[in-house]
């Protein structure tokens, strides 16, 4: 065996955004100078980098190449227990490879965003959205989701209003909004939020429903049917001789 290799420290911890650092021994076993070529394998290579990736040696000499991890704040990369390689090839031997094996602890992170669709809904009483909420932490997200509305005018129902997301996925809940009172002569606008709280400050999304005016048509009908009582008197009037001014004023 041209060489012996080791990992000084197997297990290492790092924080998603940070570095840890380990670091790999490797001794020349041979009788010649030789040229030693070192490469990650496995998940971690992704964010992992030997420094200096090649070393010459002595017979008899030995020397420490120091691999740096460095995983992003990302969701694409997990919290857990990742395990990786360090491959050793050498020049003069082309057949001798030896693989030492070690591993990452990675730290969990927790976030989330959200979103309410549609941002404006419209409608008489009732309207639905949906909240659609992304874990971008790198560990199983458990989502609180509640609403309010500042000035209490609605009736809001979350459903689900807990969810459970996986690291880079969303998950959706139902968002049905009631107006307590029903409509006026003139459209009004009713704002609301949506809270989410998945372990770390909650999260707080807009959202609107257009409460629509009465329709025009019931407006025209009370017209239609109030003329239609005036006319009645109209006649009556003029059968008894009661003065018109006095019937229409008794109705008004």
């Amino acid at each position: 065996m041209p060489a012996i290799v080791s990992i000084l420290n197997p297990v290492v911890s790092v924080q998603p955004g940070g570095e840890a650092t380990t670091e790999v021994r490797v001794r020349n076993t041979g009788t010649v100078v030789d040229q030693f070529a070192l490469n990650l394998v496995g998940e971690a290579s992704a964010w992992a980098r030997c420094d200096p990736p090649v070393i010459s040696l002595f017979p008899d000499a030995e020397e420490t190449v120091r691999i740096h991890f460095s995983p992003a704040r990302s969701s694409a990369v997990t919290a857990g227990l990742v395990h990786y390689g360090v491959r050793v090839t050498c020049q003069e031997d082309k057949d001798f490879s030896v693989v030492e094996e070690g591993a990452v602890q990675i730290s969990s992170f927790s976030g989330v965003q959200a979103r309410v669709v549609p941002r404006t809904s419209e409608g008489k009483r009732t309207a639905n959205h949906r909240v659609e909420v992304t874990n971008t932490g790198n560990a199983v997200a458990d989502a609180e989701v509640w609403a309010s509305d500042p000035d209490e005018l609605l009736g809001i129902d979350v459903d689900p209003n807990h969810l459970s997301i996986e690291p880079g996925a969303t998950a959706v809940a139902k968002v049905k909004v009631v107006a307590k009172k029903g409509p006026t002569r003139t459209a009004r606008r009713i704002p609301f939020q949506v809270h989410v709280e998945a372990g770390g400050p909650p999260v707080d999304v807009e959202g609107a429903f257009e409460q629509t005016a009465k329709s025009s048509s019931v407006l025209v009908f009370v017209a239609i049917a109030v003329l239609a009582a005036i006319l009645v008197l109209v006649f009556r009037d003029q059968a008894s001789g009661v003065s018109l001014s006095a019937s229409v004023s008794s109705i008004l």
